[in-house]
């Protein structure tokens, strides 16, 4: 019964605090111009997937990829498993990410599940006729719709990340493993999107519906690789700079209000430290705070909303240890 009591008040906290982000979310213009980023990061995921890879039956790695296996093996739409194991992953997103995530997570998954099915099934009307399994676009040109499908796909992921978002799927689990890990968005996506990809070779030769020539697998696992590694490298380095630190020193007579503005939305520490100026000769406190340069912008918008007129520097920093940042043992 406590238990029971115990989770009930766990999960009404989780919702009250996403009731209250999304009510201070709502009135801010970033918010929209956030939510903007995320549109576009979704319509050039929707188009290079849908038309330029999936019709090639070239696995593209994560939740989309697992759910084209399930369509070569059964023939069932591709959408139609990619929205149910979207809505588990978006359950995990509640309960263990940020509630700003979550937010742009779930508009993000709203978007697919309305744009995925019309775009797909554009492309390919019936999976089951095997005549259908052709490009509409570059057709004649296949590793070039491979190569441009797959910088669009990483691009369009790289936009969705970069405003704390994600497009579902194993993006939740990447974004999970590269909060608590501090690897990169690219190296972890290798990682699941490799094992997946090794997997729709057997699943194109021996599972499908309509089974495909060992070589011709061979060289569709090829392309799959050419796809998880181009997407990668697309969206590691639109993603990269914000893997970067930066140092901000802020000089404001409002520092404990920007203080707990900080450590309240962002979850980042602040160090206040005791300054004198140098024409003034009047004691004052300095606010310093390392972050994530992704992190940045949220920072920045911060300082704006509660002292336009604050002092502000900041700088990039080189090397940053401890706990939210680099293991001390790397260091060594």
């Amino acid at each position: 019964m406590a238990q029971n009591l115990n989770l009930l008040t766990f999960l009404g906290q989780k919702f009250k605090d996403l009731f209250h982000e999304l009510s201070h979310q709502a009135v801010s213009k970033y918010f929209w111009k956030d939510l903007l980023i995320v549109l576009m990061g979704v319509l050039l995921y929707t188009v290079g997937f849908s038309f330029l890879i999936y019709p090639q039956r070239v696995t593209t790695g994560g939740l989309m990829g697992i759910c084209n296996i399930i369509t070569i093996i059964t023939g069932i739409k591709v959408d139609i498993p990619y929205n149910i194991i979207n809505i588990s992953l978006l359950v995990i997103a509640f309960l263990f990410l940020d509630k700003n995530f979550f937010i742009k997570t779930l508009i993000g998954i709203g978007l697919l599940a309305v744009l995925v099915p019309i775009a797909t099934r554009t492309a390919i009307p019936d999976p089951r006729v095997e005549e259908l399994w052709h490009l509409m676009v570059l057709k004649d040109q296949p590793l070039l719709a491979l190569i441009l499908g797959s910088m669009m796909c990483g691009l369009g992921l790289g936009l969705i990340f970069s405003v704390n978002g994600s497009s579902g799927g194993t993006d939740v689990i990447v974004a999970l493993i590269s909060k608590y890990r501090n690897m990169s968005f690219g190296r972890i996506f290798v990682a699941v999107d490799g094992t997946v990809v090794l997997f729709s070779y057997f699943a194109n030769v021996y599972l499908a519906d309509i089974k495909i020539d060992p070589l011709v697998a061979f060289d569709k696992l090829v392309m799959s690789f050419i796809e998880v590694v181009l997407l990668a490298m697309t969206m590691d380095w639109y993603t990269s700079g914000n893997r970067q630190s930066v140092q901000f020193m802020i000089f404001s007579s409002k520092y404990q209000e920007i203080n707990d503005a900080i450590t309240s939305r962002l979850r980042r520490g602040c160090t206040l430290l005791e300054a004198t100026g140098g024409y003034t000769g009047q004691p004052q406190k300095v606010l310093l705070v390392v972050v994530r340069k992704q992190q940045s912008v949220a920072i920045s918008r911060i300082i704006e909303e509660i002292d336009p007129k604050a002092f502000v520097s900041n700088g990039a920093v080189k090397g940053v240890y401890g706990e939210g940042f680099e293991s001390l043992k790397k260091i060594k």
